[in-house]
Order: C-alpha cells, then structure tokens, then sequence
C-alpha cells in the first residue's frame, strides 16, 4: 500500500504562526508505526515559511514576495533538520524533494521525479515534499500544497492520500462532519464549503475538495482529517472516529 499524506500550514503552525515543532514528535511516531506495517509513504508537508518566521525578522520594506521566499529558504533548513532529527530517532532517514508546477508538465521532468521517489521509496527513506518558495514564479506557485499533494498521488499510483487539516473533515449546515462523500452526494457537497483560508495558508476547504474530487475519480481513496487528533493516521486507514473519506468512484 502507498500513502501520501498532506500536513497543512494550520496544523503545523503556533498560534503565532511559527512553527510547531512538539507537534512533530508525535507525529512521526505514528508515521514510522505505519512504515513497519509495510506501508509506503510520502510526506507532503507546509511550514517551511512558519519556521522560517520563528528565526529572523525582516525589513518591511520588502516585498511580500521577497520575504516569503527568504522566509521559506531558511525555513526549509530548520524544517527538514527537525523531521530529519526525529525520523532518525526511529531509524528512518528524510530525503527533501522541492518541486515546482514545471516538474509536472515537462515530461522529462516529471519521469526523473517519479523516478527518483520510486527509488527512495525501496529503502529506509521517507521522501518529504515541499514546494520550491525560493525559485517558483506566479506561473509555477501550485494553488497549494492540497494541489501538490494530488499531483504526487497521481504520479507514484498511490492507493490513498490522507490530508491533515485543522478540522474535523467537511461539516454539513449543522456542523456535522460528512463522513463519505461518494457519488450520491458530491454534487451537494460544495455548498456546505465556505470560502475562508487559513491563516498563513493559500488553501482552504474548496481547495482541498476539488483535490479529493478529482483524485476520487480516478481510484484514489482520499481522507480529510483533524490532524492534531491523537493517533489520526492509524484511524483514518482505519475508517475508525473522524474526518471526511471521499470513496473511490472509478467505473
């Protein structure tokens, strides 16, 4: 079985919108479980540009742009040298793979990354994903990390992708969770969505909706889940407790 599992800026993310490095602990813990079960899994993880707040401060005078990808260049070192610090503990080592849209529409591009996680994938690796802040114009930002998930899913075949949110799935008008989203109810689902984005985060519920849809479509199995749960990753492969699951549809 192959796994992608998406960690969101508000799951990561202090209050202050730094980043929340006890949260990784626990975390990593429930990925490795996973991992002895013989379970593949890519990472596809936010908060490079939290942590890169948490360690300098910048001139306003700069644009958001300019500071968005000093933040996210020097966030990327303390965010891959925490999960490198914590998966070692248990054994495993990180390998960081930093992507733009270009390394999905070249086809070179593309072979040589699906490639190279299918490699990684064979050892005692766990690839983790970001996108590339530092290099990515307008044209190549991915909508989101929700997006870059999706892209990856649909490159390594996988069975499942597991978003790690800040809520508890999608609500219904009440505020209930929806527990499956299939083919009877896809086209009622978007109403219940509101528009809102999280704070220090470029996606948001609709985002990850139409990643699920589509993904959905194709075969893949797709989870939304309250990520700060405690063992929520072994629950949502289990269908047990929480989150949203959108079901396969392929005919």
């Amino acid at each position: 079985m192959k796994i992608i599992i998406k960690i969101g800026t508000k799951v990561l993310s202090c209050e202050d919108g730094t980043l929340d490095v006890d949260f990784l602990a626990p975390l990593v813990k429930q990925i490795v479980g996973l991992r002895l079960m013989g379970i593949e899994i890519v990472l596809v993880t936010s908060g490079a540009v939290g942590a890169g707040k948490s360690l300098i401060t910048l001139p306003s005078a700069q644009s958001e742009t300019q500071r968005k990808q000093v933040f996210a260049a020097v966030g990327q070192v303390k965010l891959m040298a925490a999960y490198s610090q914590l998966f070692s503990a248990h054994g495993y080592h990180c390998a960081q793979v930093l992507a733009t849209k270009e390394d999905f529409r070249d086809d070179e591009h593309y072979r040589n990354m699906q490639n190279c996680f299918e490699a990684l994938l064979l050892d005692n690796v766990i690839p983790i994903v970001n996108e590339n802040d530092v290099v990515a114009t307008t044209e190549l930002l991915f909508t989101d990390n929700d997006e870059l998930a999706g892209l990856v899913a649909k490159q390594l075949k996988a069975d499942s992708l597991i978003i790690l949110t800040g809520t508890d799935g999608i609500l219904d008008a009440s505020g209930n969770t929806i527990r499956i989203v299939d083919g009877l109810n896809i086209e009622e689902v978007p109403g219940y969505i509101s528009p809102d984005k999280s704070t220090g985060g470029r996606g948001g519920m609709m985002s990850k909706f139409r990643v699920a849809d589509e993904l959905s479509r194709g075969g893949i199995t797709v989870r939304i889940v309250n990520g700060r749960r405690p063992n929520v990753l072994l629950e949502a492969l289990t269908n047990v407790g929480t989150g949203t699951t959108f079901n396969s549809r392929l005919k």
